[in-house]
């Protein structure tokens, strides 16, 4: 069953200079339950695309369905989280008031959706003993670990993910891609996240779609599920090393094509 389908989708910007191509016939097919990447050049339309599927940005043509219905439907229902580039944490409030904050604004009890135990999320990002912290006193790492948690506590079928882990250092990035393939094996949720990173992508990638710029477009869609039956790759594997590569020959081929 398809997650999110995406067909002939347009985004056009106007800007003083004149209207700017964002994203061009995006299509795309995220099956449920899998863990999409999008690569791609600075420019090309990652984060127009991951907004568009949140219903954060209306498309000037095109349709875009989430579990068969709209993204609007799927927004309104609280289906679709977004973890973004900050953590975004309110200064004043705890770990866990920060992680239930979703069950306490936009009229949650109307929505009629089951949610997950705040306490159980603190223990699943590894933050067990801090729940009381307030954000200046955890590091970078440990605030978007609050922010995923807070992105799941309404158990979303659809988390959208952007460059989350951008920021980080790399050893910190790498044991949270860890911990966000655990996440994603427990709770089974669709992701589509956002990198610039292609070890990141070849870790985490169930699929990777790769974008070309000017305007954003489609420009390969490489399955690696067959590569990662397990759902995780050793990073100090060849075949680790070999996925990288790939990866880099289809953004080199697509920067090639934003330069046409």
């Amino acid at each position: 069953m398809s997650a999110i389908r995406v067909s002939g989708v347009d985004v056009a910007f106007t800007t003083a200079s004149g209207p700017i191509q964002a994203l061009s016939d995006i299509a795309i097919d995220i099956a449920e339950g899998q863990f999409c990447v999008l690569i791609g050049p600075s420019g090309c339309g990652k984060s127009t695309f991951l907004r568009v599927i949140a219903d954060l940005q209306a498309p000037d043509r095109g349709e875009v369905q989430v579990f068969s219905g709209n993204a609007a439907e799927a927004r309104r229902a609280r289906r679709i989280s977004f973890v973004f580039q900050e953590a975004t944490l309110l200064p004043w409030r705890s770990v866990i008031d920060n992680v239930r904050l979703p069950l306490q604004v936009g009229n949650w009890k109307s929505v009629g959706r089951p949610h997950r135990d705040p306490n159980e999320l603190v223990q699943l990002v590894g933050l067990g003993g801090r729940e009381s912290a307030l954000p200046h006193q955890l590091s970078g790492g440990q605030r978007q670990r609050v922010a995923i948690a807070r992105a799941l506590v309404t158990r979303p079928d659809v988390l959208l993910m952007d460059e989350p882990f951008g920021a980080l250092d790399e050893i910190t990035r790498e044991r949270l891609n860890d911990e966000m393939l655990k996440i994603w094996q427990e709770t089974g949720t669709t992701i589509v996240f956002v990198t610039h990173s292609l070890s990141e992508a070849a870790f985490l990638g169930q699929s990777v779609a790769v974008m070309a710029a000017h305007p954003g477009r489609m420009s390969k869609i490489v399955n690696l599920d067959g590569e990662k039956p397990a759902g995780a790759i050793d990073r100090s594997s060849s075949r680790f090393f070999d996925i990288t590569s790939d990866l880099r020959r289809h953004l080199e081929t697509a920067e090639g094509m934003a330069m046409t």
